[in-house]
């Protein structure tokens, strides 16, 4: 190597040994990365194709039914109303109250307390857990609101109106 005045240093065969030593250490590091990186990529690809399969045979069972069956069965999985903070502003307004008038018209269906999952199918959605908590929610609210009563053992029914005295 040439010096900064031009003298030629010179490099001697072990630092030379060292230096290649330590390039092939880092080499064989970062491969050693990348073929776990691989591994966990190809893991990843064999998930997917497997669900990849499992959805084109779904794809293929329900292309096959009839008609009429696949019209009941999306007529049981009813997607509820949105959230508040997704539709946003008036509209999420107008889809709260909508849904809390649906609520209130079912519960004013039965004579006496109901539980929330019997609200939830007669809204028509499907009794999941999410939806009888959406529904066990919205009842709350409108029970703190006044309009329903909500009995200690976690049955709802609307709240009665009195008719006003001497009329």
């Amino acid at each position: 190597m040439i010096g900064w005045r031009g003298e030629v240093d010179r490099v001697g065969c072990d630092e030379v040994l060292v230096l290649l030593r330590e390039r092939e250490a880092a080499c064989c590091g970062e491969a050693e990365r990348l073929r776990g990186e691989a591994e966990r990529i190809a893991g990843l690809l064999r998930v997917c194709e497997e669900e990849l399969a499992r959805l084109s045979t779904a794809v293929q069972v329900v292309g096959e039914l009839p008609a009429v069956q696949a019209s009941a069965v999306s007529a049981r999985l009813q997607v509820p109303a949105p959230r508040c903070e997704l539709a946003g502003g008036a509209a999420a307004a107008e889809v709260a109250a909508s849904f809390t008038e649906r609520v209130l018209g079912v519960l004013a269906g039965y004579a006496g307390p109901v539980r929330c999952r019997q609200v939830v199918e007669g809204l028509g959605l499907e009794a999941t857990a999410r939806n009888v908590e959406r529904v066990r929610h919205q009842l709350k609210k409108t029970a703190a609101a006044g309009r329903v009563v909500q009995t200690p053992g976690g049955l709802f029914t609307l709240t009665r109106v009195r008719a006003p005295a001497g009329g």
